[in-house]
């Protein structure tokens, strides 16, 4: 016997659709800094001490985004 509500199709659309909006927006950043890096408004030597740190952080949000959606399912 199950006692939690079952997800409707749309709820489980929402979550996706919302995740779908935030990789545009992490993408379109991504490219931002790009474009400044190649024409040199930002210079190399910032961007890749910059780089690494950058690197940390996002594999800090991936796998507390992965955890959190672990244990929502349940």
């Amino acid at each position: 016997m199950n006692l939690e509500p079952e997800k409707t199709t749309s709820e489980i659309r929402n979550h996706s659709g919302v995740a779908r909006v935030l990789v545009s927006i992490t993408i379109l950043a991504l490219a931002a800094l790009t474009i400044l890096v190649v024409l040199e408004v930002i210079p190399r030597s910032a961007f890749t001490e910059m780089a690494g740190k950058t690197a940390m952080i996002a594999g800090v949000c991936v796998v507390s985004a992965f955890a959190i959606g672990l244990l929502s399912k349940r």
